[in-house]
């Protein structure tokens, strides 16, 4: 299942209050938020470790082209551009771009989170306003 997905569907249950289930949310909601930075932090791990692999895949197809005998009158420019146009590249730049996504979704989901607690607080209001 795509990571995205998996997430969209446990947001979806976290943010899920009603009256049956509020004090529980509400009890829940510091080890919620917490699962949530968790995961944005290890999605920026995730980056980090792909932006290294990436540049040591850019190195390794410097690398072959010098071993295959570049003519030495190539512009620097047009040898970086073969680089960054070999399928490893382009490859674990998709992979980075999911991350990015991935980041940015999970970013929005920590403010959902720093959000619910207020959502949470006006829901037990009116439910003391109605009892009384």
């Amino acid at each position: 299942m795509d990571i995205f997905l998996k997430y969209q569907e446990e947001i979806k249950e976290d943010t899920k209050i009603d009256q049956l289930n509020i004090l529980e949310k509400q009890l829940m909601l510091p080890a919620i938020k917490h699962k949530w930075v968790a995961r944005l932090i290890e999605q920026k791990r995730n980056k980090a470790i792909l932006e290294k692999k990436r540049k040591d895949i850019k190195e390794e197809v410097l690398e072959k082209l010098m071993k295959d005998g570049v003519p030495s009158g190539i512009p620097k420019a047009s040898l970086n551009s073969k680089v960054e146009s070999s399928e490893a590249i382009k490859k674990i730049d998709d992979e980075i771009d999911q991350v990015d996504l991935t980041i940015d979704y999970l970013e929005k989901v920590e403010k959902i989170m720093s959000s619910i607690t207020y959502d949470i607080g006006n829901a037990t209001k009116i439910m003391v306003l109605e009892t009384t």
